[in-house]
């Protein structure tokens, strides 16, 4: 098992200098950075070589992370914009491989957050899976692991819970398209998180924890010691990647609805004691 963190738990905006962050993240004990994937395809050859080396260079491993727009919606009903959205995900893929990624996460089977008015939602899922077959043979020669992030009713109408994530991967069939389970979202739409880490089993592809409120995981209202005996009982063994979205200002709290401050002011020092405190409470679970 691996322990990571996501670059926005320091950035305002989901993308900046991840070379820098993958020696913040290496000097607080992480193993993993997990970043925004969009940014990737406007790097130089050069800059993705400096990225990778950088990554390498530290021990630090890569996970990748997106909430697909409007016009790469996956499920959409226009097929041009379907055929788009799944040539946009190839060249991510593509980019993730040549970085030495083998977890791509997120919203990548449907829009994030741009759902309005009366849903055929039955029609939607059939135009996701159909698109989620096609990217699945990329996956699978690319190594990566596709996992479907499962978020909350506001944020996308799809797969809220982890049943409809089995069955959806399932039906894909496909051993690289598996599940992303996140506390914050299961703290919402889930009876039992527990139990919903079970269900998913043998699919759970990768794993975000956080508190109630975003912050980074540690005693609260989340009883985590049921959601590490979840993740025990599957015999997990991929990455838990800390997800804290606190700042203020950019386009992290435009889209996940930061409306305050969750820092509690602190500086860049605090910033990364309480990434290792959230570090060395979800390990001891564990140990």
């Amino acid at each position: 098992m691996k322990f990571g963190v996501v670059y926005a738990y320091w950035s305002k905006d989901w993308e900046g200098d991840y070379t820098e962050t993958i020696k913040r993240a290496k000097r607080c004990g992480f193993d993993v950075l997990e970043i925004f994937t969009p940014r990737l395809l406007t790097l130089s050859t050069e800059e993705l070589a400096r990225l990778k080396s950088t990554a390498e260079e530290n021990a630090v491993e890569l996970a990748f992370l997106v909430g697909l727009g409007r016009e790469h919606d996956l499920s959409s009903d226009d097929e041009n914009v379907r055929r788009e959205g799944i040539a946009y995900v190839k060249r991510i893929l593509d980019v993730i491989r040549y970085l030495g990624g083998r977890c791509f996460s997120g919203i990548n089977y449907c829009a994030w957050s741009n759902f309005e008015g009366v849903i055929d939602k039955p029609k939607r899922r059939a135009n996701a899976v159909g698109s989620i077959k096609e990217l699945a043979k990329t996956a699978e020669d690319c190594n990566i692991s596709y996992n479907l992030e499962i978020t909350n009713r506001f944020e996308q109408f799809l797969l809220n819970t982890s049943a409809e994530a089995v069955d959806f991967a399932d039906e894909v069939g496909s051993p690289n398209v598996n599940i992303l389970l996140d506390t914050f979202h299961m703290n919402i739409e889930e009876d039992s998180m527990e139990d919903a880490i079970i269900h998913a089993g043998g699919r759970l592809g990768h794993f975000h924890v956080g508190t109630n409120n975003r912050r980074p995981p540690r005693p609260g209202l989340i009883d985590f010691s049921k959601v590490a005996r979840g993740l025990k009982a599957i015999g997990y063994d991929e990455i838990i990647t800390l997800e804290p979205l606190v700042r203020t200002g950019g386009t992290v709290a435009t889209d996940s609805k930061v409306w305050r401050d969750m820092t509690d002011g602190a500086d860049d020092r605090q910033m990364d004691e309480t990434a290792m405190q959230g570090l060395s409470f979800i390990k001891e679970l564990f140990a």
